[in-house]
């Protein structure tokens, strides 16, 4: 005899919470630069999650670079970012975006409709800062 034949049932209902997940990586080129030469750093933030990194959840990318740069450029997905979007300290390297200004999408999952396995791709977000040493 089961539980169901006994007229018994259970019921539950489970909220799901949704945050992002967010991870980063970073790469400079070229690998050797010579004096006043210029370097590229470039950083992926990828979000693992079912729901995107929004204007609210107040994304801050920073880095300090060793030795300091001399910004010539900043971009967020292939768009400048200007002076108010971020701060940069040329004596001590410190670089950091606002609050607010870097989002990142969802990630898409897709179902095989053979094997019935999911996959996943992360939504990402890519800042390249290029300065001079």
């Amino acid at each position: 005899m089961t539980a169901a034949s006994c007229g018994a049932e259970d019921r539950a209902t489970v909220n799901a919470v949704c945050e992002p997940s967010l991870s980063i990586e970073k790469a400079v080129s070229p690998d050797t630069v010579p004096c006043n030469g210029e370097i590229n750093y470039t950083f992926t933030v990828t979000n693992d999650a079912c729901c995107p990194a929004n204007v609210e959840d107040n994304v801050v990318l920073s880095d300090t670079f060793d030795p300091p740069l001399t910004i010539t450029s900043v971009t967020l997905d292939g768009t400048a970012l200007t002076d108010g979007q971020y701060t940069y300290n040329e004596e001590t390297g410190e670089f950091a975006t606002v609050a607010g200004v870097i989002t990142v999408p969802a990630a898409t999952f897709e179902q095989d409709p053979v094997t019935g396995i999911y996959t996943s791709t992360p939504g990402t977000a890519t800042v390249v800062i290029i300065g001079t040493v």
